[in-house]
């Protein structure tokens, strides 16, 4: 079966680490992979590496515009030459282009992992109606949607925007190479009564993970206590404002910005706890590892992250609420033997609704119409 994983960014983040993720999960005597991205980036190199043809598309953009016409006019001739058997589109605006061009073009079967809902309840009224209808649009032209959280399918087949017929939900989840990794350093980590306490997290530096508001608060946290330390490892939009507040409060040596790197593991080796107060999310790759890892995750209260994170294995924090965020941080730094608790349960956890095979073995049957 040949088949296209469409992607947009050709960055190395959490929806493309999940087409790496399954596709590697396949088995290649049945599957010839192809996946498609706006320029090389560092996906391409990596497609490459793995022995799979790479496409770069120089019309797909991530603003909706009249470059629009001129992406799916390339899609269609990208499908029509190849003759894929298979269309996988990932994300709002790939699923709405590479959905339609797949229609177009009679694609025998179209799949697509919704990785959250392009409208937010924050947003305008008629933002959230005009992206409602393209989702609807979008969703009648696939023949399946899968939701990588059960928030995400019951609000979109309750808000009529997909059948119930052609949704279902798949977890992410992470192969088990990686997963045996995590699990020796959960293997290795011991509590330590006084020690100083480092917060962490891996992520992208933009509205979504919330991150202006994220530093403005562990700022205040180290102004209070000198039991915590911080290290935020990813890059994006806001990283250059965020590395200035912390420079210009003197906090260098207690909050570090290293930036991107793909290698997590030896940055969650040095967490005692992991953070992700994200505005919103569909399912992170970053709080799967963290648990796997052993580390107790302080998460925001969006119903994605609630699905993966209990008050067994982590805190929930109110977006509205930063204040308590704080006193959480700081109740750690003096008292840290609860959450070293939490996060020894968590890999527990997290491996009975995130499992490798299972998400492959579901994906597989969805791709031969068997599920």
């Amino acid at each position: 079966m040949k088949i296209l994983h469409l992607q947009l960014l050709p960055i190395l983040s959490g929806v493309q680490n999940f087409s790496l993720r399954l596709l590697e999960g396949l088995d290649p005597n049945q599957y010839e992979i192809h996946i498609a991205g706006a320029g090389e980036g560092f996906l391409g190199p990596a497609t490459r590496d793995r022995g799979w043809q790479y496409h770069s598309l120089r019309f797909l953009t991530r603003e909706i515009g009249i470059t629009d016409l001129f992406g799916l006019i390339e899609l269609i001739l990208l499908l029509r030459r190849e003759k894929f058997d298979l269309v996988h589109t990932n994300s709002s605006k790939p699923g709405m282009l590479g959905r339609l061009a797949a229609r177009i073009c009679k694609v025998p079967r179209i799949v697509h992992t919704c990785h959250g809902l392009p409208f937010r309840q924050d947003q305008p009224w008629y933002s959230r109606r005009a992206f409602s209808l393209m989702e609807k649009i979008s969703q009648s032209l696939g023949d399946i949607s899968v939701f990588v959280n059960n928030s995400d399918r019951i609000y979109s087949v309750k808000g009529g925007l997909i059948p119930e017929r052609k949704a279902t939900t798949v977890y992410n989840a992470i192969p088990d190479t990686l997963r045996a990794d995590l699990e020796k350093l959960r293997k290795r980590r011991k509590y330590q009564q006084g020690k100083e306490i480092v917060v962490g997290s891996t992520m992208r530096f933009s509205d979504q993970k919330n991150a202006v508001e994220l530093v403005s608060t562990i700022c205040r946290v180290c102004r209070r206590t000198e039991q915590v330390k911080f290290i935020i490892v990813g890059d994006g939009e806001h990283f250059g404002l965020c590395r200035q507040m912390v420079k210009s409060l003197g906090l260098n040596e207690r909050i570090l910005l290293p930036g991107w790197d793909n290698d997590v593991i030896p940055w969650l080796e040095v967490f005692d706890a992991f953070i992700l107060y994200s505005r919103w999310e569909a399912q992170p790759f970053s709080i799967i590892e963290a648990m796997y890892a052993g580390l107790p995750v302080i998460g925001s209260d969006i119903s994605s992250i609630g699905e993966l994170v209990d008050e067994e294995t982590g805190y929930i924090v109110p977006l509205s609420e930063p204040k308590k965020l704080e006193e959480l941080i700081v109740d750690l730094g003096s008292e840290f033997s609860e959450a070293f608790a939490k996060g020894m349960k968590g890999a527990e956890r997290i491996a009975s609704i995130c499992d490798y095979r299972q998400m492959v073995d579901a994906y597989d049957s969805i791709y031969k119409g068997l599920g």
